[in-house]
């Protein structure tokens, strides 16, 4: 009687999961443009200021992997509104934190309340939708919002701070958060592996220290360059987590069966995500540079410049849940990486006034291309995995999100901060030795010694940065567009060529550990309440 209700109900359900999606997503995001607010309000230092931004994505890194599994044992229902009650929590206190401290405090609960709901989501998706092509489609709706919720947030932010006092962009999450609290109790099915082994608790802190410190190395290079610290707690972080491994082959029961990856077409879909991210992420940051350094645009103004990615991402996704049934997921990813590769090449001839119609046109091939990359590998992924597994198989592909978003923002930005040093090593007419130093630091500190300087000098040092931080944009465009369309040809030549059902088998080399798919029904082995 349930399953059967819970099978009339599964699109509703899907509403539900998108919604709860959609508001983790666009958190990520939404404080990059409360920030100058935040320093006047609450006056952080430096270092407070960087905590409060990247504790969030640093708990959600780290604990993507460990919730997945957890709520494989504990119930995903379970999971997911646990999820919801935290992050409702640390919303309210974000919202009327009275410092600092609190703030950050705040943060990292809502990172906890996000590494529950997001692995909830894809893994109840993964046992409600029991037929392939649906969960297909299911998938793509999945991936469209997911890419909304970050590009929106900016949007989102903006509307709310000419409006409101800073703490409205946490406080939006409360009335969401508690419609989706009371939809899930109601008409999500529970689901949890019928017998789970003993979860293990010493590869969970392995998987979570050894992620945290990976990401903040990530992080921390990408602003800071390789310094010490970005090079020591980058290696902890790998050491950590070449312990996991070995202790995943070791262990009688592991913290997930690494037989996953012996998968050729998990192992891409994985690869996918990342690459997919990669993409999107420092493409995001360089563009809201130009606009906000270059060309004066308000956050406001910089958010909505990016809905036309939005509206592609909601296109190229639900595409893909008609061209992987009938062509694979091997066309499906390379149709989705070239886009993403093709768009960079379109930067190529940026300059300071270039017209934001040829930006348009590369949004719009980074949103279709990430909503095509990201819904087929999402499908392999989830397809690939056996029912029982599925929190830990949406552990790690939500984990490979965090990596290539971090991966983009600090090798992106790392290359084009590089470049752009090397463009404004010269010298201008009028401007001193010491404030040509400074302004070499980022095109953010040029705009700010070029206000300083009178006159001509001044307008002169301000011409020179943006050409510099063109040029640095579009050299690392041409570098990024090159690395996706040589990423495109290795998946013509290593992604099995797969259609239809034949895409929904996993090898022979993991047989014995991955359930075959599409059987009738996949979920028959999840309990439901």
């Amino acid at each position: 009687m349930e399953s059967a209700r819970s099978a009339a109900n599964r699109w509703t359900v899907l509403g539900i999961l998108s919604l709860s999606l959609l508001v983790v997503a666009l958190d990520l995001t939404v404080l990059n443009v409360a920030l100058p607010t935040l320093s006047t309000e609450l006056e952080p230092s430096s270092v407070q200021l960087l905590w409060i931004v990247d504790i969030y994505s640093l708990a959600v890194a780290g604990l993507l992997i460990s919730a997945g599994t957890l709520g494989d044992r504990l119930g995903r229902k379970r999971f997911l509104c646990l999820g919801f009650l935290i992050f409702g929590l640390g919303s309210a206190a974000a919202a009327w934190a009275s410092g600092p401290e609190t703030l950050i405090a705040a943060r990292a609960l809502l990172g906890v309340g996000a590494a529950l709901i997001m692995p909830s989501t894809l893994s109840i998706i993964r046992n409600v939708f029991t037929d392939r092509r649906e969960r297909t489609v299911a998938l793509a709706v999945w991936a469209s919002v997911s890419a909304a919720g970050a590009a929106i947030g900016p949007v989102v932010g903006g509307f709310l701070l000419e409006h409101f006092w800073w703490g409205s962009v946490f406080l939006i999450n409360l009335p969401i958060m508690a419609i989706a609290l009371i939809a899930a109790v109601l008409l999500v099915p529970e689901s949890r592996h019928p017998n789970p082994p003993r979860w293990d608790a010493f590869g969970a802190l392995l998987s979570v220290t050894g992620l945290i410190a990976l990401v903040y190395s990530i992080q921390h290079g990408g602003s800071k360059g390789l310094d010490a610290q970005t090079i020591g707690i980058g290696a902890l972080g790998l050491l950590l987590l070449a312990g996991l491994i070995v202790r995943l082959v070791r262990t009688p029961e592991p913290l997930f069966d690494l037989a996953l990856f012996k998968s050729r077409a998990f192992s891409v879909g994985v690869a996918s995500v990342v690459l997919a991210m990669f993409g999107m992420g420092g493409l995001m940051l360089l563009l809201t540079q130009h606009w906000q350094f270059i060309g004066g645009a308000s956050p406001l103004e910089s958010g909505l410049r990016l809905l036309p990615l939005v509206f592609a991402t909601m296109i190229g996704a639900p595409i893909m849940s008609f061209v992987v049934p009938r062509y694979g997921t091997r066309y499906a990813m390379m149709i989705g990486m070239g886009l993403i590769g093709a768009a960079f090449f379109v930067l190529l001839n940026v300059q300071p006034d270039t017209e934001y119609w040829v930006f348009a046109i590369a949004l719009v091939g980074i949103g279709a291309g990430s909503g095509c990359a990201m819904t087929a590998a999402s499908d392999v992924i989830m397809s690939t995995a056996p029912a029982d597994s599925a929190g830990a198989a949406a552990g790690i592909e939500e984990t490979s999100y965090e990596l290539g978003n971090g991966l983009s923002v600090a090798i992106m930005g790392s290359v084009a901060s590089a470049l752009f040093r090397r463009e404004m090593d010269t010298t201008v007419p009028g401007v001193d030795d010491r404030s040509m130093e400074a302004s070499r630091e980022s095109i953010g500190d040029s705009i700010v010694v070029a206000g300083t300087l009178p006159g001509d000098a001044g307008r002169a040092l301000k011409r020179q940065a943006d050409q510099s931080f063109s040029d640095a944009f579009a050299l690392t465009s041409l570098c990024t567009g090159i690395m996706l369309v040589l990423v495109t040809v290795a998946i013509y030549f290593y992604v099995p060529r797969s259609t239809g059902r034949a895409d929904s088998k996993p090898d022979s080399d993991s047989a014995g550990k991955l359930e075959k798919l599409d059987p009738a029904p996949d979920n028959a082995h999840s309990e439901h309440s």
